[in-house]
Parts: C-alpha cells; sequence; structure tokens
C-alpha cells in the first residue's frame, strides 16, 4: 500500500480533493519539478470516512493499481504501434509492392495508437464516477 499524509481542501459527500505536501526526498530530487510543479498537489479522492475541510488524512493507493494504470497506458499503446505497423507492411508490401511501404507502415501504426489513445481517454472520461483507480481516504488523522 502507498500511503501519504494529505489535509482536505474539498469535502463533497464521497469525493474530497486534498492537498499533499511534498515529501523531504521529493525536495531533493533532481526531477521533482516534472513530478511536482508546485509546492502542493491536489489530489481527487474518495472519501468513505467522510472527512472534512481542514482535516488531517491518511490517503492510501493499491500498488497494483499502478501497474494496471502503467500497462494500460504504456504498454497497451506500444502493442498496438508495433502490431499495426507490422501487418501496414505486409499489406503494403502485397497490395502496393515493396516502394513506400514502410510510409504506409508507419502512418498505420501512429493512427492505430492514437486511435488508442482516443479510446483510452474516452473510457477514462466515461468512467470518472468509477472509483477503481481512485486514491481513498482509509483514516482521519
Amino acid at each position: 500500500m502507498l500511503e501519504e499524509e494529505a489535509i482536505v481542501v474539498e469535502a463533497h459527500g464521497m469525493e474530497a480533493k486534498v492537498q499533499m505536501e511534498k515529501k523531504s526526498a521529493c525536495r531533493t530530487c533532481s526531477a521533482s519539478s516534472i513530478c511536482h510543479p508546485v509546492d502542493h498537489d491536489f489530489v481527487d479522492v474518495v472519501n468513505p470516512v467522510g472527512a472534512l475541510k481542514g482535516q488531517k488524512v491518511k490517503v492510501v493507493v493499491e500498488p497494483s493499481l499502478y501497474v494496471k494504470a502503467s500497462v494500460l497506458i504504456y504498454g497497451l499503446p506500444v502493442i498496438v504501434f508495433f502490431l499495426a505497423a507490422v501487418a501496414a507492411k505486409a499489406l503494403a508490401v502485397r497490395f502496393f509492392g515493396e516502394p513506400y511501404s514502410d510510409l504506409y507502415a508507419f502512418f498505420a501504426a501512429c493512427a492505430s495508437m492514437a486511435a488508442v489513445f482516443a479510446v483510452i481517454i474516452f473510457c477514462m472520461r466515461k468512467g470518472r464516477a468509477s472509483q477503481d483507480y481512485r486514491p481513498v481516504i482509509v483514516e482521519i488523522l
């Protein structure tokens, strides 16, 4: 379990927005300006404990969610890119000959990867109410 302490900034029923402060390790990291562009991070979380604005809480994220999200966001588009390129190359050689077959493969791979990202974004927005991939407040400190 990945646990962080945060302060509730807004609370609306089963949802809340919390403010997570940078840890000391983040301050010394050279990539912290990319991960944490400002001094505080605001995160939308599930609030089953009924935390109120101003309370300090413990926020938990299941480690398996990181793996699932990483595969979905990184793995799936790469696999689709590769398969589309191979399939388009084979089809281009068969129907149009060798010249420019690499160009067909590249455009097909890019178009299919863009389509995969569009589907992922659509599904994420459609399932925004789903609490499966969101951090959860487990305790009021």
